[in-house]
């Protein structure tokens, strides 16, 4: 019988400098590990979010956020920080500069967030409608005088 591979994903936290979390997703699995680390499971065709933060010494600090899918063990995908095996990338966005400003970051997380709150479970949307929420939040800015009043669709 062949094994199922399992993705890993490690959070760390180190504080005032960087975090890398979980954002979103259903590990089956996950378990406490020395300074500040936790380890996620997660079988193929499991999505999940991952957020990366990072606070530069000049004050700066950059953001980003991943919407990935674990593949099976003969599939191709891209291989991200902190994740043990290749993903299906299906969103990705990055920010620079404070939070709280309105950016791609601030704004996907904003949008699990109400998915969340609405009873939604955001692991069990379709990949697809994660590539256009992204692709609306990084038009809004291009577009802001058609974009204003619209909504990213949160009906799937």
């Amino acid at each position: 019988m062949r094994s199922i591979r399992l993705t890993r994903f490690t959070a760390r936290y180190i504080p005032r400098r960087r975090l890398d979390c979980l954002c979103l997703g259903k590990p089956i699995q996950h378990h406490e590990e020395r300074n500040g680390q936790t380890v996620y499971h997660f079988r193929p065709g499991q999505v999940f979010g991952v957020v990366w933060w990072r606070r530069h010494p000049d004050d700066r600090q950059h953001r980003a956020v991943a919407i990935v899918e674990a593949l099976s063990r003969d599939q191709a995908g891209h291989e991200l920080p902190g994740i043990e095996a290749a993903v299906a990338v299906h969103a990705i966005v990055d920010q620079d500069g404070p939070a709280g400003q309105d950016g791609a970051v601030d704004a996907l997380l904003d949008l699990i967030q109400e998915l969340k709150q609405r009873g939604r479970e955001p692991e069990k949307l379709p990949s697809n409608y994660w590539t256009e929420a992204v692709h609306q939040i990084l038009l809004r800015p291009a577009f802001s005088d058609c974009l204003a009043d619209e909504r990213i669709p949160c009906g799937i």
